[in-house]
């Protein structure tokens, strides 16, 4: 049996119309993170407690926010894993921010045009590292030296094995005392770490070099009067 015309077209037209709906569908414009954080001295060890931010900057009205804003934030369990999410309209730079306390601040920057859109996830390693800060004093006090410059410097020592250099805030050139002067410097060193100090006299009847070194425990303070 033949169906009624009027059925037939009836029919014909939802078809139409579901599939213009169907192409009409906006395409997903997420971009999905899966951020994986690791211990910096063992990269196969998950790190936890890590705050995880994703902070991006936008074309707003034709204006580029000049500042990072963050958009999305977890913590790291167990796992040391988060997924953060943020939309691909009129984003210009993104970045991942790592932090934990007692750790160096981890910054990662990520170029908007690598990362796919969708349900496809955009996997991210964070590498954490302890931090010790050091408080030190160093004083030019002989009295050979009083119209003299006494000079030292930092040596960081490299952990073998590790994912990276070692990190120290302060710097590592000469730096010079001036007789009777004495130089404050507080810094910032990775945790579990040698600290090597080299000071260097040279003066009427003194010429001398001493040289030493300090262990640097994560997450403590160490003090230093030289």
């Amino acid at each position: 049996m033949t169906p009624p015309r009027s059925l037939h077209g009836f029919a014909v037209l939802f078809l139409l119309l579901a599939g213009s709906t169907w192409s009409c569908r906006p395409e997903d414009s997420s971009i999905r993170f899966q951020v994986a954080c690791v211990e910096w001295a063992d990269p196969s060890a998950p790190a936890s407690q890590v705050q995880v931010t994703l902070e991006e900057q936008r074309l707003e009205n034709g204006v580029l926010n000049g500042f990072y804003t963050e958009v999305d934030q977890a913590v790291t369990d167990a796992d040391g894993v988060v997924e953060l999410t943020t939309v691909r309209s009129n984003v210009l730079s993104i970045r991942l921010r790592g932090a934990r306390e007692g750790c160096f601040e981890e910054l990662v920057p990520l170029n908007p045009e690598d990362l796919t859109s969708g349900g496809t996830l955009n996997h991210h390693e964070v590498a954490v590292m302890p931090q010790t800060r050091v408080e030190a004093s160093l004083s030019n006090s002989l009295p050979e030296c009083t119209n003299s410059n006494m000079i030292y410097r930092w040596i960081p020592r490299d952990v073998e094995g590790a994912a990276s250099e070692v990190r120290w805030s302060c710097g590592t050139d000469w730096v010079a005392v001036e007789g009777g002067g004495t130089d404050q410097s507080t810094c910032f060193i990775t945790g579990d770490t040698w600290l090597l100090h080299h000071r260097y006299w040279a003066c009427a009847g003194l010429d001398s070099t001493a040289i030493d070194s300090v262990w640097c425990p994560a997450g403590e303070v160490v003090s230093l009067n030289l």
